[in-house]
Order: structure tokens, then C-alpha cells, then sequence
């Protein structure tokens, strides 16, 4: 099931709904990275229900967006045992640790890429 079956536009999903719906250790991923994002770059993240048809519907429904400065770090769309992380430029499956450590080490080459614009 893809996460737009599960979750309707009209009502935000809460952490518990979107635990359960990943898999209590893929939310633990999700939530490691989530803290990194916020902790490290004070993002906050922003909660957005995307209506995009590409690739069977997969970037369909509620996503968690990072940006900062209207520059976007990081776009995590939570599906059933596992989520995509979109990185510009990049997207990531998550399903292990391994795959997480990829998504922190693009957000990282997000933000020297940014940084090397000013």
C-alpha cells in the first residue's frame, strides 16, 4: 500500500499514524535523520500532500519537506516498511541504516553546493 491509499489529503497524518504505517524501525530512521535536519541546520520540518502521478503514484500524498532560506534540503515521503528521501538532484529508498547514511551524506553535498553559490 502507498502512503496516498493510506493517508487522505484533507487530514495531516500524526507521528503515531506514520509509525506505524513505516514500521517502528524504519520510523526510527526517519526520526534519526529528522532530528539531524533540525538539530544541525534548524530547519523545522513542513508537513505538504503532494498530488505528483510520476513513477506509479510513489511521490503521491503527504511528505515531510526541510528547507531553509526557500532552498529545499531534503523531502521525506513515508511509505509502508520503508521512505523515499528526495534530495535535489537524488532520491534514496530507506529500508536500512546504510541507506540513511547515503541520505545524510547528500544533504551534506546539498549544503556545500549551496553554500559554494553565495
Amino acid at each position: 500500500m502507498l502512503n496516498y491509499e493510506v493517508f487522505k489529503p484533507e487530514e495531516q497524518p500524526t507521528q503515531a499514524a506514520i509509525k506505524a504505517f513505516m514500521s517502528p524501525e524504519i520510523f526510527a530512521l526517519f526520526a534519526d535523520l529528522d532530528r539531524y535536519l533540525q538539530e544541525k541546520y534548524q530547519i523545522k520540518p513542513k508537513f505538504s500532500y503532494s498530488n505528483c502521478a510520476m513513477n506509479q503514484n510513489i511521490w503521491r500524498g503527504w511528505n515531510i519537506k526541510y528547507q531553509k532560506s526557500g532552498r529545499s534540503f531534503c523531502t521525506i515521503y513515508p511509505q509502508q516498511a520503508y521512505f523515499l528521501a528526495l534530495v535535489p538532484g537524488n532520491s534514496f529508498e530507506v529500508r536500512k541504516k546504510e541507506n540513511a547514511n547515503e541520505v545524510l551524506l547528500a544533504v551534506e553535498l546539498r549544503k556545500e553546493a549551496l553554500q559554494a553559490k553565495k
